[in-house]
């Protein structure tokens, strides 16, 4: 609120001064439009005697000085479309300190409103404030004028409550508006609103902006209705909204639009602002170019409805975005607190952000309303792109109910996404480079449910993705992919080495996670730690592509006992063993332990403590290049010191007493690769694949599509296909008959001749 007591204060400076003459009241009992009668002397009265116009006032009132003079409206103003006021010329300048005040009335359009209207029709402004501070300006209707209220020439302290500028008394939009208000350079701490009931302005059906601060610092703009008419709801669109920025020469800084709301979210009252039905944005803080130059800040955005009417239940939707910050510097949109929530709905993009220093988005709400009631979701709720900036943008504590589209995208790097809720969307959260290997964002601790392809979909590199809670995704939970004609999708980390930092992916559509760097030459390395997670389609990791993570194998085990797993894989590779509840490819119930291989390629994992005979358990191998594998599964078997020996007969005696003499039954299932296939597009209606098996004399079977299981031999090759997207499976099967319950999987597309 440093704008009203900067007019208080103000003020008393102005009245402990000694003055030149005693402030005066004058009233305005005329809608007529005649000039002041001879000299100013004190006295409101045009040649018509008792008549005092606003002309007149205004002319008596600048002739005063240091003094807050008071122009008031008589009771016969009172709120008709016939209490307008019709200019014949450009009135004078306000210079003078003043407060222009009609008063709030019952208006003809139905709801409370200004007292009295000034059609100033081809006009370039209704009123001028220039040269002076501590103006005030409440109860009219401005219409008609280029510009309806303008604060020029540095006048500082201004403030406009209750009034509608492009709105007539009658509730019918005006002509001719371009923008309702403007504040010119260094016009600073002004107050647009106000807080109370009947102080907020209702700017409508202006062509340009509804309010322009231009160059203009501490501003604070509360409790208005922008691009909605008095009842809240009947939409009159600004061309934009709000536009805040720097000229050439003067910054803009420390405007607020909006405060923490208190009391409850609905209706928008208090200092909310009803920010909506733009042609093209809400809030636009960089400009058209020109003299107009993205706002230096800080600027503060928060507790508004943007796309919403003012009961927050009905979209009134920005066609293009909502906030549009470009590179605009130190915004601050939403916050840590309930009541600087800002309620985003309808079209475009909510948040469109690039490369500005010091971004925070925090705590907002889009597609879902302040009663809780889902409303019509941006199209993307957030846009980030950090090409040309230096400093980490945060995105935090968000909740997004989407209908499709793109919860959040950020491009470039440097963003930290963390503890957003997000639903519905296509992609709940997608990064990528458009062009550039650039990355670098951390994906923290985020909801993200429900999407129709990807919970999070990654196209650049050195992505961070800890803690978060992916569900129910269309088609891969976490998908990784290579830039369309770009370089790999590479150096990024699924899982963290903590509990706290392992993703949970459950119930997706396809694999859990998923790297492609199919038709990329420079082989990718992308590392998946810690991850749990259950009832996905696919696998848990699924590599596709040859040069995928390097082209990696999953290692192999030597043996799965209660408490270590021992095997063979890359030379310094480091292996990590988790224990699974089913037998399910996609699922992974929890992390056992890690190690690294020796210089031989050997590896042992010792588990904290003992798992259950016949547990499924699965490990990964990183190699030191960061790429790592698909998963190899094993049963386990008794630890020799369990005190339970093996009969001869591939089972363990209940006594313990060792009577057995032969060798323990094999339990462990195989590892299926394929090392050959067709290309993942091609119109050649044959295809071929090679594969092998972990253990020695295993046999395979195969499957294409929906066609049962058969017994084959590597290669196999299938001839005639028709064209259309193909699945091809093997598995093999071991001398003990341990079938591999994750098969080996291609796909693969025919295309038309």
């Amino acid at each position: 609120m440093k704008a009203f007591v900067s007019v208080l204060l103000a003020v008393g400076c102005l009245l402990a001064l000694p003055s030149a003459a005693l402030a005066v009241t004058y009233t305005v009992n005329s809608t007529g439009d005649l000039p002041d009668n001879g000299a100013p002397n004190g006295v409101c009265e045009t040649t018509t005697p008792g008549q005092c116009t606003l002309r007149a006032a205004i002319q008596e009132s600048n002739a005063s000085t240091l003094v807050v003079d008071e122009i008031h409206f008589d009771a016969a103003f009172n709120g008709q479309l016939a209490d307008t006021i019709t200019l014949g010329s450009l009135l004078p300048p306000i210079t003078n300190p003043v407060g222009v005040n009609a008063g709030l009335c019952a208006t003809q359009a139905g709801q409370s409103g200004p007292c009295a209207g000034v059609d100033a029709a081809s006009l370039s402004y209704g009123l001028s404030v220039e040269d002076t501070n501590t103006v005030e300006i409440s109860g009219l209707a401005i219409t008609g004028a280029t510009t309806g209220i303008r604060v020029v020439n540095s006048s500082k302290s201004f403030v406009a409550r209750n009034n509608w500028l492009g709105l007539k008394l009658d509730g019918n939009n005006g002509s001719g508006s371009n923008t309702g208000i403007w504040l010119d350079p260094e016009s600073d701490n002004a107050m647009i609103g106000g807080t109370a009931a009947g102080q907020g302005n209702v700017f409508v059906n202006n062509a340009a902006e509804g309010l322009d601060i231009e160059g203009a610092s501490n501003t604070d703009v509360l409790g208005n209705y922008f691009g909605v008419k008095a009842d809240g709801v009947t939409k009159a669109a600004n061309g934009k909204d709000i536009e805040i920025t720097d000229t050439a020469a003067i910054p803009a800084t420390d405007n607020e639009v909006g405060d923490t709301v208190s009391g409850g979210a609905a209706p928008c009252d208090g200092p909310c602002n009803v920010i909506s039905g733009a042609t093209t944005s809400g809030i636009d803080l960089i400009g058209n170019g020109g003299n107009e130059k993205p706002a230096t800040g800080p600027t503060t955005i928060q507790g508004n409805y943007l796309g919403l009417s003012a009961a927050g239940t009905t979209v009134v939707a920005n066609t293009e975005y909502g906030v549009f910050t470009g590179k605009a510097g130190e915004v601050t949109v939403g916050g840590p607190a309930n009541g600087d929530t800002n309620f985003f709905a309808g079209l475009g993009t909510g948040i469109f952000y690039s490369s500005g220093e010091g971004f925070k988005a925090m705590g907002n709400r889009f597609g879902n309303g302040p009663t809780g009631l889902d409303v019509t979701s941006p199209n993307t709720a957030i846009f980030i792109s950090t090409l040309e900036n230096n400093l980490p943008v945060t995105i935090s504590g968000n909740t997004m109910r989407m209908e499709g589209g793109v919860g959040i995208e950020a491009r470039f790097g440097g963003t930290e996404i963390k503890n957003s809720f997000i639903e519905g969307a296509e992609l709940g959260i997608w990064t990528k480079v458009a062009p550039g290997p650039a990355g670098s964002n951390l994906i923290e601790e985020n909801v993200i449910g429900e999407s129709t392809l990807n919970g999070i979909r990654i196209e650049d590199n050195g992505n961070l993705v800890f803690g978060n809670s992916i569900y129910k995704s269309g088609a891969a939970g976490i998908r990784l992919q290579a830039p369309a004609a770009l370089l790999s999708a590479s150096k990024n980390r699924i899982g963290g080495n903590t509990e706290a930092r392992e993703n949970n992916i459950r119930e997706s559509g396809g694999d859990a996670i998923e790297i492609d760097n199919t038709g990329e030459e420079e082989a990718s390395q992308n590392e998946v730690a810690r991850n749990k997670g259950d009832s996905n389609a696919g696998l848990f990791i699924d590599l596709i592509g040859a040069t995928t993570n390097g082209g990696i194998l999953p290692p192999a085990f030597d043996t799965a006992l209660q408490s270590s797993a021992t095997g063979t894989a890359d030379p310094g590779a480091l292996i990590r063993v988790f224990r699974k509840a089913t037998a399910e490819a996609g699922e992974i119930e929890s992390f056992l332990g890690e190690a690294t291989a020796d210089g031989s390629g050997n590896w042992k994992v010792t588990y904290s403590g003992q798992i259950p005979v016949g547990t499924i358990v699965a490990a990964t191998q990183t190699s030191e290049a960061g790429g790592t594998s698909e998963l190899a599964t094993a049963t386990s078997a008794a630890d020799p010191d369990s005190g339970k020996k093996d009969d001869g007969k591939g089972k363990d005696d209940a006594d313990g007493k060792g009577k057995g003499k032969g060798k323990a039954k094999d339990t462990t299932p195989p590892q299926t690769r394929i090392r050959k296939g067709p290309k993942r597009k091609s119109e050649s209606a044959t295809a071929k694949f090679k594969f092998t098996s972990s253990e020695k004399g295993s046999t395979f079977q195969c499957k294409l599509d929906k066609k049962p299981w058969r017994r084959c031999k590597s290669p196999k090759t299938y001839k005639g296909l028709k064209p259309g997207k193909h699945v091809f499976k093997v598995r093999a099967v071991d001398k003990a008959g341990n079938v591999d319950p994750t098969p080996a999987k291609r796909k693969f597309e025919v295309l038309a001749a």
